[in-house]
C-alpha cells in the first residue's frame, strides 16, 4: 500500500522519537496473526510501560540511521512489531514470551538494548531474569551479608574478652569465708 509522503515524513518522525526515547526496543514478526490476536498482545504489552508499533521496516531504518542507531536500522525482517520499552525491558520480554507460546504466529527475533542487538535468545534470558526491584534487592543483600557476618564476628570477640575478663575478676576476688560448723 502506497502512502504518501506527509505519511511518509510523520513516521519518520514518529519512528525516531521512540527510538531516541526507548533504552530498549524488541522486535517481533507478527506474520499470520488475527486481528484478535494483534489486539491480545497490544493490551498485554501496553501494561509493561511500552509503545507498540507496526512498521514500515524501510522507513524504520532510515529513521534509526537518522536517529544515530546503525544496529538497529539492520534488525527488522519482515511483518515486524516494534516494542519499545519505557522502563524495564524484563517485564515486555517476558510478557512476549508469554505470548509468543499462547500466539504461536507471534515471533520474537530479536531486538537493542542502547547499541547492542539481541538475537532471540538474548531475549528470552532478559526475560528470565527478575525485574529491575528484585536485582536492587539482591545486590544490597548482598552487600550487606559480609557487614553482618563481620558484626558478627566482632561481637563473638567482644563477649569472648568479656568470659575471659570475668574469669580474671572471679579468681581476684577473695573466697568468701567459710562457714563454720
Amino acid at each position: 500500500m502506497a502512502i504518501s509522503r506527509e505519511m511518509k515524513a510523520r513516521l519518520l518522525e514518529e519512528y525516531a522519537r521512540y527510538i531516541e526515547g526507548a533504552p530498549c526496543v524488541l522486535l517481533a514478526n507478527y506474520s499470520g496473526m488475527s486481528v484478535v490476536q494483534m489486539e491480545r498482545v497490544r493490551t498485554v504489552l501496553l501494561q509493561d510501560n511500552t509503545v507498540l508499533e507496526v512498521l514500515r521496516n524501510a522507513l524504520f531504518g532510515i529513521a534509526a540511521r537518522q536517529a544515530g542507531n546503525k544496529t538497529l536500522a539492520e534488525a527488522p525482517q519482515g511483518g515486524t512489531l516494534a516494542i519499545f520499552c519505557k522502563g524495564d525491558p524484563s517485564s515486555p520480554a517476558k510478557s512476549l514470551g508469554n505470548l509468543g507460546r499462547e500466539i504461536d504466529a507471534l515471533k520474537v527475533y530479536g531486538g537493542v538494548i542502547g547499541s547492542r542487538l539481541l538475537s532471540a535468545q538474548d531475549v528470552s534470558t532478559l526475560a528470565n531474569l527478575p525485574s529491575r526491584e528484585v536485582l536492587i534487592g539482591q545486590v544490597l543483600g548482598g552487600l550487606q551479608s559480609p557487614i553482618y557476618g563481620f558484626v558478627g564476628v566482632l561481637g563473638g570477640i567482644l563477649r569472648g574478652l568479656l568470659y575471659v575478663l570475668q574469669a580474671r575478676t572471679d579468681q581476684l576476688q577473695p573466697a568468701a569465708p567459710a562457714e563454720a560448723a
